[in-house]
């Protein structure tokens, strides 16, 4: 809805007026999003299952780096413009409207039922299960469901449930939390330290680097201690 977005990912720089983004990837930190001062967007955030459906493409192929969404889903431009044309309180309503049009409209796909099964176990837990519980849930030998997830999202469950946690450690901290050592003990993390070692593990920032990046487009908030 106006100026491209500027998306820092894999030792890259990219320009995309409209980012369709998948999961996160090993060894590879999150993308980093600039927005400049008073520029608009608008963030959806869609399950495996719709993602799938609305792009018909393999979830493993879909990255956290992300691709323009014309590329798959070539309506979003002109619903960006209709989106651009609406009031602030009129635009959620209408990209929910559109996006279960399209999903009405979408050919049903073949889609990795055991796989995306898992990872829904995974984010559900913010990351606080074993293996071994996802694959007795699942009805898979934890090897198979390595396998399996290995090659339909991209991931193992390991690297979904290190991700998971530290998603939810992220909106516990945008939520307002007292300091990172709280948000450390209540995300699932042995201490503070670990939540550190995982945002630079993960993110290639640290907590306090996040919060200077972030913070501006997080409403309602304020800055955990140190």
């Amino acid at each position: 809805m106006g100026a491209p977005f500027e998306v820092h990912y894999d030792g890259q720089t990219t320009h995309m007026r409209t980012v369709l983004a998948g999961l996160m990837r090993p060894g590879v930190p999150a993308p980093v999003l600039v927005l400049h001062p008073q520029q608009q967007s608008l963030y959806v955030d869609l399950s495996p299952t719709a993602m799938q459906r609305l792009t018909g493409a393999p979830l493993s192929e879909l990255d956290a780096g992300g691709v323009t969404a014309d590329s798959l889903l070539p309506w979003v431009s002109s619903l960006g413009e209709e989106l651009a044309e609406q009031s602030h309180g009129r635009r959620e309503t209408l990209m929910r409207a559109r996006l279960l049009e399209s999903l009405d409209n979408a050919g049903r796909v073949p889609w990795p039922s055991d796989s995306v099964a898992a990872l829904t176990l995974i984010k559900r837990s913010r990351g606080q299960v074993s293996v071994e519980d996802v694959a007795r849930q699942a009805h898979l030998s934890p090897r198979r469901l390595r396998h399996v997830m290995r090659r339909e999202l991209g991931v193992t469950p390991k690297f979904a449930a290190r991700a998971a946690r530290l998603a939810s450690a992220v909106d516990r901290a945008a939520h307002g939390a007292e300091s990172w050592a709280q948000v450390a003990a209540e995300t699932g993390f042995h201490d503070q330290s670990h939540l550190v070692h995982e945002f630079q593990a993960m993110m290639r920032t640290t907590p306090d680097a996040w919060v200077a990046e972030e913070g501006r487009n997080l409403q309602g908030w304020r800055r955990p201690a140190a």
